[in-house]
């Protein structure tokens, strides 16, 4: 498994929950496509299991939902694809630290043999990482791996490979806080700008939420429908940039924890989360920022206490 992991660009982990087809994770298209490729390429013969889940979770990049068996494709069709599949197995490989900081990237004739690819479209992964913020370009010394200070780590790419190489304690603790400054403004926003016909959708993600318990993965699904559907009543422009923080930090949390695994755990959550839904409805700004708060908080104590298990 580690030389299908190292030929994906991804952590072991990730690899066995592609292969295995574990429901209660989800894994993107293009990590799904990246693994079945490394697997056909070193010769195993391993079927990638399909997604499953009307309500699958999914990080940015993927599709919620998909129940269709996946298909791979070759990233070398076109030139889009092969920027983005070099800078993406190049990217994890960085934010994994198999490059560290300050490291400089083997250089152009050893990655172009490596992926396969032109030089035109190994320069222009490298473009993409570096609008990131994860490399520098150096002439006459190469391309140099940035400090993880110097990351964009709003981006969603980033984000993204973050979640699938697996996140540290201080990583998940660092995006709880960031979820406390965003998330309980942003309930407060959204009991002011309320309409009528945004509730049902609120409460139907609450009664899933219910409705789900021994089912973690729809547990944790419709908890992340409910917080997305709260920042999109909240009608802030910045808040849809910002909901690829809320979807990641969100699932991984509960991915490490969740009420689900917990007697009772799934009745007490969906009750918090109808009171900020009541909260909403009421036009109850303080109730509302109060109880995304403590939903949060909660969620962070949980997830401290527990071990990971990505």
């Amino acid at each position: 498994m580690i030389d299908v992991a190292r030929a994906a660009g991804c952590s072991q982990s990730t690899v066995s929950m592609v292969l295995n087809g574990n429901p209660s994770v989800s894994i993107s298209d293009e990590t799904r496509r990246r693994v079945a490729e490394a697997v056909a390429a070193l010769g195993y013969r391993h079927r990638v299991a399909p997604r499953s889940g009307r309500h699958a979770p999914a990080l940015p990049g993927s599709k919620v939902g998909g129940t269709a068996a996946m298909t791979v494709e070759d990233p070398r069709q076109s030139g889009s694809s092969r920027t983005a599949w070099v800078a993406g197995i190049l990217g994890r490989r960085i934010i994994a630290g198999h490059y560290g900081e300050n490291a400089i990237l083997p250089g152009d004739a050893e990655l172009i043999g490596e992926f396969g690819v032109s030089r035109t479209v190994l320069r222009e992964a490298l473009k993409t990482l570096s609008g990131k913020g994860l490399v520098q370009a150096k002439s006459r010394i190469g391309t140099r791996v940035r400090l993880r200070s110097e990351w964009q780590l709003f981006d969603s790419d980033v984000l993204t490979w973050h979640a699938e190489i697996g996140l540290d304690s201080a990583f998940l603790r660092a995006l709880g806080e960031m979820r406390l400054l965003i998330e309980p403004e942003a309930a407060a926003l959204a009991a002011a700008r309320r309409q009528p016909a945004q509730l049902p959708q609120l409460y139907e993600w609450v009664a899933e939420m219910a409705a789900a318990d021994g089912a973690p993965d729809e547990f944790v699904a419709a908890d992340l429908n409910f917080h997305l559907e709260v920042a999109r009543i909240a009608a802030n422009p910045f808040l849809r940039a910002l909901s690829t923080l809320i979807r990641v930090a969100l699932f991984a949390a509960l991915t490490r924890s969740s009420p689900a695994s917990e007697t009772g755990g799934v009745g007490q959550s969906a009750a918090a989360h109808r009171a900020i839904a009541d909260a909403i409805a009421a036009g109850d700004a303080e109730a509302a920022r109060q109880g995304m708060r403590a939903v949060i908080l909660e969620g962070i104590e949980r997830a401290e206490t527990h071990p990971a298990h990505f």
